[in-house]
C-alpha cells in the first residue's frame, strides 16, 4: 500500500483544480535507473504525471479526495511508500518517503537538492527537479 500525506493530498487537489480537472489524479510510474550526473540517487527512478482515470490493473490510492494511480509493477516496487509534498528553502515538490525502511535499491525520489541524503528536493523542485519526477 502507498499512502498519501494530508499535505500531498491537498496539493494534488489544488493542482487538479487549477488544471480544470478536479476529478483527475496523479499517476506514478517507474522510469528506470537513478538521477544521472550530479543527482546522487543510486536507486530506482519514478515519474509523476496528471491522469484523468485509472488504467486496467491499476491500484488507486486516495486521501481527502485526492487520487494516486499506480500500475501493478510500480505498486509492488513502492510497497510501504508515502507520497509527501515539501515546500522549503531547497524547493518544493512531491517526494516519496519510505517510513518503514529503505526504499527499493536504496534510492527513490526526493533528491533534487544539493545534498540528496537530506531528503530535500523532489518533483518540480526549484533546485533543478527531482529524481526523474519531471
Amino acid at each position: 500500500m502507498i499512502t498519501i500525506t494530508d499535505v500531498a493530498a491537498d496539493k494534488i487537489k489544488e493542482i487538479m483544480t487549477s488544471e480544470g480537472m478536479p476529478q483527475a489524479g496523479l499517476r506514478i510510474y517507474g522510469g528506470g535507473g537513478g538521477c544521472g550526473s550530479g543527482g546522487g540517487c543510486g536507486g530506482s527512478q519514478f515519474e509523476i504525471a496528471i491522469d484523468d482515470h485509472a488504467g486496467e490493473g491499476d491500484s488507486v490510492f486516495e486521501n481527502r479526495g485526492a487520487k494516486l494511480y499506480v500500475d501493478a509493477d510500480t505498486a509492488k516496487a513502492l510497497e510501504g511508500a508515502e507520497l509527501g509534498f515539501i515546500d522549503d528553502e531547497q524547493g518544493k515538490g512531491f517526494v516519496l518517503n519510505f517510513p518503514n525502511g529503505a526504499p527499493p535499491q536504496s534510492g527513490g525520489c526526493g533528491c533534487g537538492g544539493p545534498d540528496p541524503s537530506s531528503g530535500g528536493g523532489g518533483c518540480g523542485s526549484g533546485s533543478g527537479g527531482g529524481c526523474g519526477c519531471g
